[in-house]
């Protein structure tokens, strides 16, 4: 494991070849071209003015450049983690603009710290807990859920509140009152989106959206029609600052920066490693939440808002021909130009673009496919997908996530809680001990019973587990001297659990049935030695095949007591 001064940044600078710096710069301005309009209206649907979108490209690329491993993930504000903002600061900021920066800044800066300091303590684990079902369903709900919050936008309508049905409820009742004139520009845009992505998929359609929009407005000046436009955005670049906020305003703040957290990081890990496996290279996923962390850290010194790695961005990063974080350093460069000489270029930018510009973002989350395969492959997985979806529906979008993560460790436990537990059976053509269902005839009516059980013995399981094993001694039909366990798939036991081993081995003893173990790991039987349970099982051996176990119970002459040196340890 790299220690933490020692920078994946120093690694592919030292070997940078000159010649790929062509190919790393006509990536970053791709990315630019791309990232520049589309950060103007994820700032707009995180609440915020559209300059902090650019605030965040100028400096999370750098951050990450210096510590991420992966070459071609693109780092920056995205469409779901803006409206996760945009939920979290709503009611705190209570219309102020000014705090609202604060506010967003604030969970930049929480983030940034939970990331640095999770990866010491383990907590990039965490983000797995958000399976790819619930992943899927979440970005379906939140492609919605971002539909309805720029429907007033693309209508000329004020914003609307609660939740995506109540939010549809006020676009209907404000229809009367829409800009028609908005509209058509907005539709206009969807329309040559949708024509550009046919006709030049791959490309910054983005850009030249943008770019005739810009055009077009300053020579018929929508907004003499009621066409709202983003106006000046500042000239410059943003002083580094910390967020002027208290710590109670940091308290307030912590649930949504840890649903940002999790959003940020499974996002991030996601991107990366999908472009390390098409490039042909590995991850480092700690270096990756360090990565995040410090991009966080450096946008809530500026006035941005959380980022993490956007799959869109990122496919233009790599489709540009990225070949290390250089793109990047070019991306901020090109940012940091735009800022000191190019911002007034916006100011006839009409908003309804900036609404189009999301609502086309928001299309590329929807996973109906991805939904379908799931119901077609795990009934379990598609219900958690669905809780994903709807609760980001009726609940939000920062409460849809956490719902569905308490939903995925709820199943998780109750997989745990059911462990299967197997009967064994000696194949002939073998000689080994295998599932007895996957054979066509099971030899022998032995008096050693052999049962095999997955996963670990907790606490909250090993009740069941007793009672299943009971279950199939009862079930044996036949006279039974022993049981024998196999332990090969029980990589822990907890102090609970080790007591309803030992009870198990008592209650059985006094039925004159003894009790074997097999395949015991090393650091199992050691925990299990210094915990007293050789009182009740006899003496532990390691590795002890489940053939010694049941020749040994049987009082053959196959086993000699001693650990063979062939075997592996655990």
């Amino acid at each position: 494991m790299r220690g933490i001064g020692d920078l994946p940044v120093l690694d592919w600078l030292a070997g940078y070849a000159p010649r790929r710096f062509r190919l790393d710069a006509i990536a970053g301005l791709s990315l630019a071209a791309f990232a520049i309009p589309e950060s103007l209206a994820y700032a707009s649907l995180a609440g915020l003015p559209p300059v902090s979108g650019l605030y965040c490209y100028l400096v999370a690329g750098l951050a990450y450049a210096l510590i991420g491993s992966s070459r071609q993930a693109a780092i920056g504000p995205t469409s779901a983690m803006s409206i996760a903002v945009a939920a979290g600061i709503g009611a705190l900021a209570a219309g102020d603009p000014g705090r609202a920066v604060a506010l967003a800044s604030g969970i930049a800066l929480v983030v940034g710290i939970i990331c640095i300091v999770g990866r010491f303590v383990g907590l990039a684990n965490l983000a797995y807990f958000l399976s790819d079902a619930v992943v899927a369903g979440f970005k379906t709900g939140a492609a919605l859920y971002i539909a309805s919050t720029q429907l007033p936008k693309l209508l000329g309508l004020e914003g609307g509140h609660g939740n995506f049905f109540e939010r549809l409820v006020e676009v209907a009742h404000g229809l009367p009152d829409a800009s028609w004139p908005s509209f058509a520009v907005g539709a206009a845009a969807i329309v040559l989106f949708l024509a550009l992505e046919r006709a030049l998929p791959g490309r910054p359609t983005t850009l030249i959206v943008v770019g005739a929009a810009i055009a077009l407005a300053s020579v018929f000046d929508p907004g003499r029609y009621g066409v709202k436009l983003v106006g000046e955005l500042p000239q410059g670049l943003p002083m580094p600052a910390l967020p002027d906020l208290s710590a109670d305003d940091l308290v307030a703040l912590l649930p949504t920066a840890f649903a940002c957290f999790l959003l940020a990081y499974s996002e991030a890990i996601s991107v990366a490693r999908t472009f390390a496996q098409k490039n042909g290279y590995d991850i480092d996923p700690e270096r990756e939440l360090l990565a995040v962390g410090a991009s966080n850290l450096a946008t809530s010194m500026v006035r941005g808002f959380p980022v993490t790695g956007g799959m869109s961005q990122s496919a233009v990063n790599d489709m540009g021909g990225a070949t290390s974080p250089m793109s990047l350093i070019v991306t901020s460069g090109a940012v940091a130009l735009t800022l000191l000489f190019l911002a007034g270029l916006f100011r006839h930018l009409p908003e309804p673009i900036l609404g189009a510009i999301v609502l086309m973002a928001a299309k590329h989350l929807v996973k109906v496919e991805d939904l379908r395969e799931l119901r077609r492959a795990s009934r379990m997985e598609f219900h958690l997908a669905l809780i994903a979806l709807v609760g980001v529906l009726l609940f939000g979008l920062l409460q849809g996530l956490l719902l569905a993560a308490v939903g995925c460790i709820i199943a998780l436990v109750a997989r745990a809680s059911h462990p299967v537990v197997a009967v064994l059976a000696r194949d002939p053509a073998s000689g080994r001990y295998i599932n007895h269902a996957r054979l066509a005839e099971v030899a022998g009516r032995s008096s050693v019973l052999v049962l095999r059980t997955a996963g670990g013995w907790l606490y909250f399981n090993v009740d069941q587990i007793n009672r299943r094993l009971l279950e199939l001694l009862a079930a044996a039909g036949r006279p039974i001297d022993a049981v024998v366990l196999d332990f090969s798939m029980v990589p822990t036991m907890d102090l609970t659990a080790t007591a309803g081993l030992r009870s198990l081995a008592r209650s059985l003893a006094r039925r004159g049935i003894a009790l074997h173990l097999a395949e015991l790991r090393d650091d199992l039987r050691e925990d299990l030695q210094a915990r007293g349970a050789e009182a009740d099982l006899g003496t532990l051996v390691s590795h002890r095949t489940v053939e010694q176990a049941v020749a040994a119970a049987q009082g053959q002459a196959g086993y000699s007591g001693s650990q063979s040196s062939e075997n592996p340890t655990a």
